[in-house]
């Protein structure tokens, strides 16, 4: 025991204090909600940490007496540095006592409190094990600086200590600027000296390497012909460029709405009628010939009968006159599906139909009108620019 010093009597005590907190997690825990005795994995993550922190503190309190043993005339430094040393491993012991106090918890508060502490101890057992990483390495550092520990230098067959080779002089083959004379070639050209510097194996094997993969690739791509040409290339190119178009045009679907819907294709007003099937038969019919709610089938409209109109009609819906509003039961894709399909019962006739409401709709009717506001608004525009 004489040869421990007090850094690792401290050491030992800190050891223990943080058994004893782990020892009365154990014992402080609830009887009630005992009976399993698996261990979480964020538990088993804390009884890692903590060993980790404990075998890193051993660590730091041997260096430290290592340092003290072959420090010498080093005292006074040593001594501030065990200070440092002393405020570390007491901040060490108290964080332990107070993950201790967090073991301590038990499962019903837990269970109450859903975990509310979340992970944070966690992330300050890995701070705690970072610094102590920091701490060892400036004790190592300070040990090889005391001991003198350096790089046994080679010496030459003419007994002159040998240069010693870098890391990137030893990669590229190189050798040192001062001993560049041995690579003259006698070759000088108005000032400029030739060298027979070596070309480093990696560049030769780079280059080996190049040449392997040009033969068999003009093999695959012209012998074989496995590898796809320009022409195959653009039309894979543009095959993937399709699909993702696809998919934008898909999502970006959803920005229809009542000023910019169209007519949609066969297959769009296929879903429109699988949608009327399900959500609109009670109102105006299998058919579309009316019931509570009007004919689609003939020419009368009540809010007029363009797709726009009817897009319009369907997404807010007509409140006062029984029409509900389905925008929050249907996509605007949906909606212009659904009103696609609206449109393609007009002139169907089928038996039953309920009489005319509203005012008569023609489509030409509505084209001529919405040219002729158009007209009226670009005169409008004339008229101001002239004013001005």
């Amino acid at each position: 025991m004489n040869n421990f010093s007090k850094i690792q009597k401290m050491i030992l005590t800190a050891t223990l204090f943080m058994l004893a907190g782990i020892n009365s997690f154990a014992a402080g825990a609830d009887p009630v909600a005992a009976p399993s005795t698996a261990i979480s994995s964020d538990t088993l993550m804390r009884y890692v940490l903590g060993g980790v922190i404990i075998l890193l503190v051993v660590i730091v309190a041997v260096l430290s007496n290592a340092i003290r043993i072959a420090g010498g005339s080093f005292q006074q430094k040593l001594k501030n540095e065990r200070d440092s040393a002393k405020k570390i491993l007491s901040l060490t012991l108290l964080l332990s006592l107070t993950s201790s106090s967090l073991f301590a918890q038990t499962a019903t508060d837990q269970a109450a409190t859903g975990n509310s502490f979340g992970n944070w101890d966690v992330y300050l057992f890995v701070g705690v094990v970072i610094l102590l990483f920091i701490v060892i390495l400036v004790l190592v550092r300070t040990l090889f600086v005391l001991m003198g520990i350096k790089k046994t230098a080679k010496v030459n067959a003419d007994g002159t200590q040998a240069k010693v080779r870098t890391w990137f002089q030893k990669f590229n083959e190189t050798v040192p600027i001062e001993d560049e004379d041995s690579l003259d070639m006698s070759h000088n050209y108005d000032g400029i000296r030739e060298l027979d510097n070596k070309v480093p194996s990696w560049w030769n094997w780079a280059f080996i390497a190049g040449v392997v993969f040009a033969i068999v690739y003009l093999y695959r791509m012209f012998i074989s012909e496995t590898l796809p040409n320009q022409f195959q290339e653009l039309a894979q190119a543009n095959e993937v460029a399709a699909t993702e178009k696809l998919a934008w045009l898909k999502k970006g679907a959803n920005n229809v709405d009542e000023n910019n819907v169209k007519m949609l294709g066969a297959a769009e007003i296929a879903d429109g009628a699988a949608l009327y099937a399900k959500n609109c038969v009670a109102c105006h019919g299998d058919k579309g010939q009316g019931g509570v709610g009007p004919n689609l089938t003939d020419d009368y409209w009540i809010h007029k009968g363009s797709i726009k109109d009817v897009f319009y009609t369907i997404k807010y819906g007509w409140a006062e006159k029984g029409m509900k509003s389905w925008k929050e039961d249907f996509s605007p894709v949906q909606i212009a599906q659904l009103a696609s399909f609206v449109k393609t019962l007009h002139g169907t006739n089928p038996p039953g139909a309920k009489d005319k409401q509203g005012e008569l709709f023609t489509e030409e009717a509505a084209t001529v009108t919405a040219d002729s506001t158009k007209q009226a608004a670009a005169g409008a525009v004339d008229s101001a620019v002239i004013k001005k």
